[in-house]
Formats: C-alpha cells, structure tokens, sequence
C-alpha cells in the first residue's frame, strides 16, 4: 500500500512538472499511423498505450512511457511527406529529422523541402496537406519513433521553440525537450513498466493526462520534477 502511494505522488509530481511547462500545441500522428512492435507486428496509433516497445529506428526498440497527445476524435490537418519508399503523416509542428550531408539535422514538417532526404529513408518526392481522425503523439525513452516506417522526432513544438528559433536553434529543440521529460523517464526506469503501468493508468483515470497536459501553460517546476524522482526512489525501497 505504502509502495503504491509513494508511486502515485512521486507520478503526479513529474506530471504535474511536465503540465506546466505545456501550452496548446496539437502536433501529433493521426490514428491510423502504424508502428512496428517488438515481435514484428504492425500496430495502429490509435491503438498504441504505455510501455508498448516499439521501432524507433532501424531494428532498434523502446518503450512508450506517455502520450502528450490521445485524442480518438478530433479531425486535424497533417502533411503528408511521400518518398519514393515511404509515406508519413504528422502535424505540421512535429519535428523529423533529414539527412543533411551524412548529418542528422530536425525540422519541422512545416519546414521540409522537396529534394530532401528524410533521415534513414530516401528523397522526398511530394508534399501536400491532408485532414485525418485522430491526434497522437507517443514519447519513447529513445525520444524518436519510426511511423509508417519513417523514423520521426516524439516531439513537437512546445514552449521553448520561440526561444530556440530566435537564437538558431530549432535543431537542438527535440534534444531539449527529451531534457525536460527526463524525470518523467527516470520514475519509469527506477520502478519498472509493470508498475509504472498500473500508476499512469490510475493517474489517467482520474484526469486524462494527454487533455490536461494540452490545454494548461507555465513555466516548468524542477523542482517538483526532481522531488518526484526522489520520492520514486524512496519507494522502490518502501
């Protein structure tokens, strides 16, 4: 019991730190994206939950251990890359990375160019808009995720990214923001899936992280971050 509690708030916590740092941003994957899973199968987006291991690369695996977005509803508008191999959908705020010169660089959707090479794919051959059912955006522990089998940033346009883009930045942003998840990945990492599983679920239950996330804005609380974390390791031992 006292295990279990120590977890819920220690979750919260981190939780509570990601929310504040969130503004409205929708930048995300439609439903029907597919992922690869660890045993080979191919599995929908909309059908992704937490601690699902999934193809962040090429025969490289990690865990989803949130979503910043899980929305089963809402119609959005996504650019539609194609290559003469691949295809990929996402939000025009999403981040993917390109291959510029053998260096692995992060745009923008938004900001891609036909000619292009996407990282670990080929040239892009067509770029165009498409509205589709369904917004979400998995985070792994690697911090990217392959979708349609294109390898994609998990994250998207977030509070920093005026900063970054007005210092000429914007490549480093996804590295930044897999920065300020590390608490969150830190708690899954010191409890372990299975029971990061049942906490995330029991948390989502009673407050749609995803939602909550979404519509709140602020500044980032470390330090609630970094209590989180502590009060996790506290109860690994309890």
């Amino acid at each position: 019991m006292a295990h279990t509690l120590l977890f819920a708030i220690s979750l919260f916590a981190v939780l509570a730190s990601v929310v504040l740092a969130t503004n409205t941003n929708t930048s995300c994957f439609p439903g029907d994206a597919t992922v690869q899973m660890y045993n080979g199968d191919l599995k929908l987006m909309r059908d992704l939950e937490v601690g699902d291991k999934v193809a962040v690369s090429k025969n490289v695996f990690s865990d989803v251990y949130a979503f910043g977005h899980k929305d089963a509803d809402v119609i959005s508008e996504f650019i539609q890359v194609h290559t003469a191999s691949d295809m990929i959908e996402l939000s025009e705020g999403h981040f993917i990375p390109v291959d510029a010169k053998g260096k692995l660089v992060y745009k923008r959707a938004k900001d891609l160019q036909v000619g292009e090479t996407l990282w670990g794919s080929s040239q892009i051959t067509e770029l165009s808009k498409v509205e589709k059912l369904g917004l979400y955006n998995p985070f792994t522990l690697s911090g990217n995720i392959m979708v349609n089998n294109v390898e994609a940033s998990s994250h998207s346009e977030w509070f920093l990214d005026s900063l970054f883009d007005a210092i000429g930045a914007t490549e480093y942003l996804p590295y930044a923001y897999q920065a300020v998840l590390a608490p969150l990945r830190a708690i899954y990492n010191i409890v372990g899936k299975e029971i990061y599983g049942k906490g995330y679920a029991a948390v989502n239950s009673c407050v749609n992280v995803a939602e909550f996330g979404m519509k709140h804005g602020g500044s980032i609380a470390l330090a609630v971050g970094i209590a989180g974390v502590a009060t996790a390791m506290l109860a690994t031992k309890a």
